[in-house]
């Protein structure tokens, strides 16, 4: 699997709008690529020309458009019949997971920020937001991003998450003088399912893996702040619905891989 990502300006300035992702992805696989993708947004959806040229990459960043093109991805065609404006909660997990997936496609910096931010003392503040984003630039390119570009770049990703419009309604962060991760109810395993298996598609090179890989710190199950428990109560209803088997004889226990992601669209939206 050949890793792309978002760079990290892909938002010009503008934090995740679900209406303006949706947009997109109304007016995807038309004529004349990006150019005549942005020019639609901007003449049949009255999006603003910065706007109209953020909202394409966002929707690359939540695995709704391909990488190359401006055609729908299997789920973006999915959601675009199921789901329209974005507004199911198994909709904004799968954006907020494909935003924060190791591998991509969204931006480095956002998977660093979930995968660490648990870790920090709670409440957190912006200034911490904006260091972590510094050193996740540095370490994949070498070079230092503007000062303002970085300001920026963190006010995006908090409001992303606080905003109405935006992922707000999955309750990741509370806002109140800093920001405090919250404890979110897990994501239907349905989409756990489909996360896992582009997870695995991306991270791991074999057809089995330690139960413990998938829930300790860092992994899988911290993409949706989820300890070991959790995820290996998800692990065993998948196992219940022949998504994959649990090797349980004598510890470490393994997993096996599951299905391809494009064979479990079905289920995403089964307890919505």
């Amino acid at each position: 699997m050949t890793n792309k990502r978002i760079g990290n300006l892909f938002h010009e300035s503008f934090t995740l709008s679900r209406p303006g992702i949706a947009a997109a992805i109304r007016q995807a696989n038309g004529p004349n690529g990006l150019k005549g993708l942005v020019e639609r947004l901007q003449e049949e959806e009255k999006l603003g020309k910065n706007w109209a040229k953020a909202v394409p990459a966002y929707a690359r960043g939540c695995g709704l458009l391909e990488f190359g093109s401006t055609e729908l991805t299997p789920l973006g065609m999915y959601v675009r019949e199921h789901d329209p404006s974005l507004s199911l909660l198994a909709t904004q997990w799968l954006m907020h997971y494909h935003l924060s997936a190791p591998h991509g496609p969204g931006p480095r910096f956002w998977h660093d920020l979930v995968r660490n931010i648990p870790e920090w003392t709670q409440p957190f503040d912006k200034a911490e937001v904006v260091a972590q984003i510094e050193e996740s630039a540095r370490q994949e390119s070498g070079a230092d991003l503007k000062e303002r570009s970085v300001e920026t770049t963190a006010t995006v990703f908090l409001g992303s998450y606080t905003k109405a419009d935006g992922l707000a309604a999955l309750e990741i962060f509370s806002e109140d003088g800093g920001y405090t991760v919250q404890s979110p109810d897990a994501p239907p395993v349905g989409v756990l399912s489909y996360a896992l298996s582009h997870y695995w598609e991306g991270q791991l090179d074999k057809q089995t893996c330690n139960m413990d890989e998938l829930g300790a710190p860092g992994g899988f199950g911290s993409l949706f702040f989820m300890g070991s428990f959790e995820i290996n109560r998800c692990l065993r209803q998948m196992a219940r619905q022949g998504l994959l088997e649990l090797w349980m004889a004598a510890p470490p226990y393994q997993v096996t891989r599951p299905p391809i992601s494009a064979l479990l669209l079905e289920g995403i939206y089964d307890s919505e």
